[in-house]
């Protein structure tokens, strides 16, 4: 903006000097735009008769348009000098200015431009009067692409207003499009806070703002910093989930600090209790202390697995237009740099319904996915989309369900009833996510004719709300046993092919943005824990109990009893292995090898009594260290396992 300005200033200080001709004048223009790439256009324009005697209006420019430099005037479109055009009135009255933006109808955009009036010597008062205007213009598509470039996280974006807060440059293009106001959107999201720090900046004052965003529903940070130049301001988004520290990082930190309390508690027990004494209720009392510390710790680390959310980490979550924007700049760079065509972006939406498990790795959805095709932009394309992972034709039924006509474009809707294959994860069962997820495919995505890639988008427009956690695309009556609704979201998922699939001019796909409408489902544990923790709960108290029992006559029944405890445990076990069908070992089987190898110690605790062999660690009184190490040997091994999975 500063070089527009300096090289419009330099235009006009040479005209009033009479430094230049009228012929060195077209050429200067010409130059200037060559010379900056970033330049719309450089020109003049006369006051009536300023040019000579015999022209009424003359104004010549040099602009760039479709990649070339073309020579064009103003008056050949219309009277420059009428009221409305502030660009040509308001600097022969200010001075040299910068003018609010206004749509250039040359090149369909947004056009921000520096304006300097220029002096020569009137022929009759042969003194230096105001003869026209010199001007410079910069389109705002340009200033979109660098604020595109901004490293603001995933989903943080930045914009533009003008000095009377007029959004020049947005990620939500209708705000630009409509000529929308900061002050507007403030009124519509009744933000108090935000209009205050808009009048800040129209002022040439700079500030911040915490706000929730209206549309993605996250908590986020707003800066605005005014641009002493031409009087705009600079605003940033930064969400803030993005640059808070991450939920594995925070978990492992919550993880140490409550092992550092239990291990100060354990110590501290040690000297309330003297259990240095070696007295029996004092070592009862270290035992039943150590105990209720293990278990609070296990607890502990179980409300974090159940807090966590999971749909945050690692994943390119699609929440807003600046989101979508920055995840394909990098697909838009490589087509450029192969010199091929720009992908065709079609804006997709999905309304699911229904959903079942039909085993333990399928769903069957039943709901609806529209998409948006412009005139002029998708003319060339078949309308229709792919579901990838549907597991048989028979388990994919699509019917249309409706169609619309807007000014330029169509809506068409489909109904769909389809059995996906998902592959899920087990191993922190029962305190494990589900993610179920519908990959889309355009039905166009590898047409060699085409010569052009096809990229999904989410119809973000489609949605009131697009936050995670307001799950947006889900029936308001969608009921899923033993299931919690975590969130849904549109992410991309970045895919390469090792193949053209048969076509030798097919288009290479590497790391192509494929669309995914993925929910996300945490098990309902309240339910899991009266039937399959209890259980284990109270086979571990009877357990303790055969050990307080054990002794040289009752060695036998004990053993039976914890044959029987074993029979009850392995039911138990290939019910839950029969429930989820997994691979490997889950979270929950710890418990019953823990369980399996205290009944193991158990038995052949109480065999031992039987003999008529001393051994001393039975014979100290009474059998009282097996069972002092009885329930800190157990939770101890189960809070090894359970961090071992979870940290």
């Amino acid at each position: 903006l500063r070089e527009l300005q300096g090289a419009t200033n330099s235009i006009a200080n040479a005209i009033t000097e009479e430094q230049i001709t009228n012929e060195e004048l077209l050429k200067r223009f010409k130059n200037t735009v060559e010379n900056n790439p970033n330049f719309l256009n450089v020109g003049a324009a006369y006051k009536p008769f300023a040019y000579n005697k015999e022209t009424q209006l003359y104004a010549p420019y040099y602009a760039r348009r479709n990649g070339t430099l073309e020579f064009l005037k103003v008056e050949d479109a219309y009277d420059y000098t009428e009221p409305e055009h502030d660009w040509y009135n308001k600097p022969l009255v200010q001075g040299a200015t910068w003018v609010e933006p206004f749509f250039a109808r040359s090149v369909n955009s947004l056009v921000a431009g520096f304006y300097a009036p220029f002096k020569k010597i009137d022929p009759e008062t042969k003194e230096k009067v105001v003869a026209g205007v010199v001007y410079s213009n910069y389109s705002l598509n340009n200033l979109k692409e660098l604020m595109a470039s901004l490293n603001l996280g995933q989903s943080g974006y930045g914009f533009l207003i003008s000095k009377k807060g007029a959004l020049l440059v947005h990620p939500v293009e209708r705000y630009v499009r409509s000529r929308k106001t900061i002050f507007n959107i403030a009124s519509i999201q009744n933000n108090r806070k935000l209009k205050g720090l808009a009048e800040k900046a129209i002022n040439g004052e700079s500030g911040g703002i915490e706000f929730v965003d209206e549309i993605t529903g996250q908590s986020s940070w707003l800066f605005l910093e005014p641009i002493a130049l031409n009087g705009w301001s600079m605003g940033v988004v930064f969400i803030k989930d993005e640059i808070a520290i991450d939920n594995k990082t925070l978990r492992r930190k919550l993880i140490w600090l409550s092992l550092g309390v239990v291990s100060f508690l354990f110590f501290l027990s040690i000297l309330i209790f003297q259990a240095y004494n070696g007295s029996v209720k004092s070592l009862w009392a270290l035992s039943s202390t150590t105990s209720l510390l293990f278990a609070i710790e296990i607890a502990c680390v179980w409300s974090l697995a159940i807090l966590e959310l999971n749909y945050k980490n690692e994943r390119n979550l699609l929440v807003s237009q600046a989101s979508t924007d920055n995840f394909l700049i990098p697909q838009f760079r490589s087509v450029q740099e192969l010199g091929q065509q720009l992908p065709l972006l079609v804006p997709t939406g999905v309304f699911i319904q229904s959903l079942d498990f039909t085993s333990a790795n399928d769903v069957f959805m039943t709901g609806y996915i529209w998409q948006k095709y412009y005139d002029g932009i998708h003319d060339e394309l078949s309308r229709g989309f792919i579901f990838p992972e549907s597991i048989t034709a028979n388990d994919f039924d699509v019917t249309e369900a409706y169609r619309h006509k807007a000014i330029n474009y169509e809506v068409i809707g489909w109904y769909f009833e389809a059995s996906l294959r998902q592959q899920f994860d087990f191993t922190k069962y029962p305190f494990d996510f589900k993610d179920v997820w519908i990959r889309i495919w355009h039905q166009d995505f590898n047409r060699v004719d085409l010569n052009r890639q096809v990229i999904l988008v989410p119809d973000l427009e489609g949605y009131e709300v697009i936050n995670p956690t307001s799950k947006p695309g889900l029936d308001e009556n969608f009921v899923l046993e033993g299931w919690f609704l975590e969130s849904s979201f549109f992410e991309y998922g970045f895919n390469s092919y090792t193949t053209n699939f048969g076509l030798e001019n097919s288009i290479p796909k590497k790391n192509f943005p494929e669309l995914y409408f993925t929910i996300i489902l945490r098990r309902a544990f309240i339910g899991l824990f009266i039937a399959r923790i209890i259980p284990l709960m109270v086979v571990s108290i009877l357990l303790f109990t055969m050990l307080l029992l054990a002794n040289k006559d009752r060695g036998m029944e004990v053993v039976g009893a914890c044959g029987g405890f074993v029979f009850i445990v392995i039911l138990d076990q290939i019910a839950v292995r029969g429930e989820i069908v997994a691979n490997g070992i889950i979270y929950f089987e710890y418990f019953y090898f823990v369980i399996y190898l205290f009944i193991f110690l158990v038995a052949m605790n109480a065999i031992m009594l039987t003999f008529d062999t001393k051994f001393p660690l039975m014979e100290y009184k009474n059998n009282l260290i097996p069972k002092l190490f009885y329930w800190p040997t157990v939770l101890s091994l189960l809070l090894w396992v359970t961090l071992s999975v979870f940290y």
